[in-house]
């Protein structure tokens, strides 16, 4: 395992960490076992939220973590009534406080080492996010020494431009932001990417797999090709060859395409790559993306060249 600094915090993070929205209720004993695997690996960095799974994602983390003080823990709060890019804000300084003392109770943790802003969205909410008295409760949160570092992340498919973390970077007011960064949307390397290498701003990357769909992610053949299908039906990409063949991935080979996805974000320079592992076989196989050079100049090009004028977000 390799490791990068998270910006101006100065931590080391595991290029390859841990992301704990799903698995700790549909199969806890299953979940836990790959939090076990990843720390042995010598992943050092694991993404949670308040929200994950009514906080059973964080309860559970809480268990596991017993004894490893040494793991970075990210978690968030939500300041929406929902997860989809419609959703009403309902942010507020008393219930970002709460739920940030939740997240402590829940994870065990005297203090949260990192606490993002959760899906920032549309430029009036996030507006309304740093003059409504949230930033300056997860200020005063830092200052009480409840946490580290404060950051946001972004709600790439209603942002598939990055607008809001384009805006937020360059304030300075921000620690860490997490972004998209796929082979199907690729725009934040053009964009965020610079802005938070100008201003020291860590890195860490969601969605190395778009969204992790068995019928529509880059998880397979079968679903990436059913990804692609959906951004030639919302006109991203032309109905034509070779993004109608059902042989358009197969110069990703030898990797699979989870393994290729992977890759390809590694190759940027970012902190971390932040993916899910809800088993130890995912784990294993998730580890097969750290072998150097992660993906060569010809592959590369190519990916861009398919697959890097598409400006928005197909789940």
């Amino acid at each position: 395992m390799q490791f990068r600094q998270l910006g101006r915090t100065q931590l080391m993070v595991s290029e390859l960490s841990l992301g704990a929205a799903r698995g700790a209720v549909r199969d806890r004993p299953r979940f836990v076992e790959a939090v076990q695997a990843a720390l042995a690996a010598g992943v050092n960095f694991i993404d949670t939220a308040a929200g994950y799974d009514d906080g059973v994602s964080e309860e559970v983390l809480g268990e596991a973590l017993v004894g490893h003080d040494e793991v970075i823990v990210e978690t968030k709060y939500r300041p929406y009534d929902g997860w989809g890019p419609a959703a009403a804000y309902t942010g507020s300084p008393a219930a970002l406080v709460a739920s940030a003392e939740e997240s402590l109770r829940r994870l065990r943790r005297d203090r949260l080492d990192i606490l993002l802003g959760h899906g920032l969205r549309t430029r009036e909410s996030f507006d309304r996010f740093m003059h409504d008295g949230c930033y300056d409760a997860m200020v005063r949160l830092r200052e009480q020494g409840k946490v580290r570092f404060i950051g946001i992340s972004e709600l790439s498919e209603g942002d598939g431009e990055h607008q809001i973390l384009r805006t937020a970077v360059p304030t300075g007011a921000f620690d860490v932001v997490m972004l998209t960064l796929n082979i199907l949307l690729q725009t934040a390397a053009e964009s965020v990417l610079p802005l938070c290498r100008q201003h020291n701003v860590g890195t860490v990357v969601m969605m190395p797999l778009n969204q992790a769909s068995r019928t529509s992610g880059l998880v397979s053949v079968p679903a990436a090709l059913e990804c692609v299908r959906r951004h030639v039906a919302a006109g991203n990409l032309p109905a034509e060859a070779p993004y109608t063949e059902a042989t358009l991935f197969d110069f990703l080979q030898p990797y699979s395409v989870p393994e290729a996805s992977l890759r390809y974000v590694l190759a940027h320079d970012v902190s971390t790559c932040c993916v899910g592992m809800s088993s130890v076989d995912r784990v294993h196989a998730n580890l097969r993306a750290l072998e150097r050079p992660y993906l060569d100049a010809e592959r590369l090009q190519r990916i861009r060249r398919l697959f890097g004028g598409i400006r928005s977000q197909v789940l």
